[in-house]
């Protein structure tokens, strides 16, 4: 009789301490540390030197789309989540990655090991309630002109979103709140006020060539908006689809599943603004980590992060309301009407949670640069304040 040979698995994890036993190591210090440790280690990774075709431009809130009918205006629009109550504005704060160039460049590889260790710690609590509720706090810098003068304004604004999952249940939108739009330094003021304080300043926009007017009312602050929106049950647009709240529980969290469910809606999605399908699988897996979905579909949304090419990590970094969290980038490419930035994800390393979502300036073009912005400007972002399921729905401003 032939003589069983050993598992030698089983062996070695038999042999193994206890401490590095990876269910003791689960959201432990020691993991936080470990993690920090991997994203501090590892080469210069070099940028990436070729713009990508019809670069995608900077916007003003660019996480995932959420699809709703006003029910006043009776039409479907495009909106997109969020802002934070009370949250502080950095008003396009520097990226705390190190200097002020392009942050510390490690390999893809370490940034594809440092997701997979995010997503090994994604809060897997399963929770449901009767309204998924979201704030966030966003800002967008632009670029001016006036009267021949050039200088930098910043638009901030908090957001509340309230999404009713049961029948009889509506949606709540809650724009607008403690908006601000106005010169963003000392500097820029006086330059504004050089060209005649006007209110209305157009903003180069995208690099189709297309502009953009914003009205300047510094000092003062807008009242909110609400809109208490019936869109069916359609919550959220996932690609060019609109998408209920029961699709996005029955999502895969399967990475490989996933990945392939999105490589077919970025077919299906080709006509988007955004550019090519590394971007564009980013940013639909990122909207997802701030969506109702299962613990598991956030996971393999970090996963689907992890394998699209060019990954690094940036180590530890704070967010623009001052959290501290660990960085993650795409490669930096052409931004139409600023010269080269790149996309980052802040992320809370203990829970998986996503902090913020962002645009960094990696190189301003002439025009940013006379307008003061330089290279580890946060020109955009969108950081998430909170999400959480409640059973009340959201109290409206007067």
């Amino acid at each position: 009789m032939a003589r069983k040979r050993p598992d030698v698995m089983k062996t070695l994890a038999d042999a193994r301490p206890p401490e590095l036993d990876p269910d003791h190591l689960a959201g432990s210090e020691r993991a936080r540390h470990d993690l920090i440790t991997i994203l501090a280690s590892g080469p210069d990774a070099p940028e990436s030197r070729t713009a990508s075709r019809s670069a995608r431009p900077f916007t003003w809130r660019w996480a995932l789309p959420v699809a709703a009918t006003a029910a006043a205006a009776g039409v479907l629009v495009a909106t997109l989540p969020e802002g934070g109550s009370g949250a502080r504005d950095t008003r396009g704060s520097r990226a705390t990655a190190g200097p002020a160039t392009d942050g510390p460049r490690h390999t893809a590889g370490s940034g594809r090991l440092a997701l997979l260790n995010v997503a090994a710690r994604v809060d897997r609590t399963a929770d449901e309630g009767t309204y998924w509720q979201t704030t966030t706090r966003s800002s967008w810098i632009g670029v001016a002109s006036a009267a021949e003068s050039t200088f930098a304004v910043v638009s901030s604004e908090t957001s509340r979103w309230s999404y009713g999952m049961r029948p009889g249940t509506r949606s709540l939108w809650v724009s607008g709140i403690d908006a601000t739009a106005e010169p963003r330094t000392e500097r820029d003021r006086a330059r504004w006020r050089a060209a005649g304080s006007p209110k209305d300043v157009t903003l180069a926009a995208s690099g189709s060539g297309g502009k953009l007017g914003l009205r300047l009312e510094p000092g003062t602050r807008k009242r909110p908006t609400v809109a208490r929106i019936n869109g069916g049950d359609k919550i959220a647009a996932l690609g060019a689809r609109n998408v209920s709240y029961a699709e996005l529980r029955k999502l895969p969290d399967d990475s490989a599943k996933l990945k392939e469910m999105l490589a077919d809606l970025y077919e299906e999605d080709r006509g988007s603004e955004i550019s090519g399908r590394t971007e564009w699988m980013w940013r639909q897996a990122a909207g997802l980590i701030g969506l109702p979905v299962r613990p598991g579909v956030r996971a393999a949304a970090y996963r689907v992060i992890a394998d699209l090419p060019g990954i690094r990590s940036l180590g530890e970094v704070t967010d623009p309301l001052g959290r501290k969290g660990v960085g993650f980038a795409l490669p930096a490419t052409a931004r139409p009407d600023y010269g080269t930035g790149r996309s980052e994800l802040i992320v809370d390393p203990a829970t998986g949670a996503l902090l913020s979502d962002q645009e960094v300036l990696t190189k301003p073009n002439a025009k940013a640069a006379e307008a003061g912005l330089t290279a580890g400007t946060v020109v955009n972002y969108t950081a998430t304040v909170e999400s959480e399921w409640t059973d009340r729905q959201l109290k409206a401003p007067e």
